[in-house]
C-alpha cells in the first residue's frame, strides 16, 4: 500500500537534511572547535521550515519544540540585517538577553551569523558557534567571511532545489511537474525584469554583470519552455513562481 503523502514528505525532508548535514560537516571537518546551524524560515509566518545543525540534540529539540525562533535575538537581528554579525557585537540585545541563559548551558552563547533573504520571503542563516571559546575562532571568521557567505548561498540553493525537484507536493501534479525549478538567482533576475527593469538595471541591483543577467534569462526561457523573456514573465506569473 502506498504511504500517505505526508509520510513521503517526511522521508524526503529527512533525506535532504542528512545530505545537507553531511555536506556541511565535510566543509567544517578541520574546524572541530566550532559547530554550525543552517536555519530557514518564511518571514511571513515566522515558523522555521528547516534547521540543519550539529548543535547538541538537546538544544535542537528544545528550539524546535518551543519555537525559540520567536525569541532568539540572533534570529530577530538576522530578520532585519543583510550583513553578517558577531553575536557579542550587539551586547544590549544579545549578551544580556534572557534567551542566552538557556543557550549558555549548551555553550552556544558566542558565535557569528551570516544572513540571506531570498525572493520568496525566506530568511536563511548560517550560524557558527564558538563552543570552546577559542581565540582562533575570530581569526577563522575574518579570514573566511566571503567563503562562508557563499557557503550559505550554496547550501540554501541546495535546499531549495531539493524541495522543488524532489518533494512530492512540488512535483506530483499540475503544470509545475513539467517545469524545471528556477534557482533563487534566476527568480531574482526574472522578478526585477517583471517590474520593468532593464538588463543593465537588474545587473546593478544584483551586483552582477549584464552578460550574467542575459545568461540567466536564457536559462529561464529554456526551463519554462517559452520563446522570450516577456513570455517567461507571463509563464512565471501563471505558475506563481514569484511567491
Amino acid at each position: 500500500m502506498e504511504k500517505p503523502l505526508e509520510n513521503n514528505q517526511d522521508f524526503f525532508i529527512q533525506t535532504m537534511k542528512i545530505e545537507i548535514k553531511l555536506y556541511l560537516q565535510q566543509i567544517f571537518k578541520n574546524a572541530n572547535a566550532f559547530c554550525f546551524a543552517y536555519f530557514m524560515m518564511n518571514k511571513s509566518d515566522n515558523f522555521p521550515a528547516y534547521i540543519i545543525s550539529d548543535y547538541p540534540s538537546g538544544w535542537l529539540n528544545q528550539y524546535r519544540s518551543y519555537g525559540y525562533q520567536k525569541i532568539d535575538p540572533v534570529m530577530l537581528i538576522a530578520c532585519r540585517k543583510f550583513t553578517p554579525f558577531f553575536w557579542p557585537d550587539n551586547p544590549s540585545i544579545i549578551q544580556e538577553h534572557s534567551f542566552f541563559r538557556l543557550s549558555k548551558y549548551y555553550r552556544l552563547d558566542s558565535g557569528y551569523t551570516f544572513t540571506l533573504h531570498d525572493c520568496d520571503n525566506n530568511l536563511a542563516t548560517l550560524s557558527i558557534s564558538n563552543r570552546q571559546g577559542k581565540e582562533e575562532f575570530y581569526h577563522f571568521i575574518e579570514q573566511n567571511k566571503e567563503r562562508l557567505q557563499m557557503l550559505l548561498i550554496s547550501t540554501h540553493d541546495k535546499v531549495l532545489n531539493f524541495m522543488q525537484n524532489t518533494l512530492p507536493d512540488a512535483t506530483s501534479h499540475g503544470e509545475r511537474s513539467h517545469v524545471q525549478a528556477l534557482s533563487p538567482r534566476e527568480k531574482e533576475v526574472l522578478f526585477w525584469a517583471s517590474v520593468g527593469k532593464t538588463y543593465g538595471e537588474v545587473a546593478t541591483i544584483l551586483a552582477i554583470r549584464e552578460g550574467t543577467v542575459k545568461f540567466h534569462i536564457r536559462n529561464i526561457i529554456d526551463k519554462l519552455g517559452v520563446t522570450n523573456a516577456k513570455h517567461a514573465i507571463s509563464r512565471a506569473t501563471e505558475l506563481k513562481l514569484f511567491g
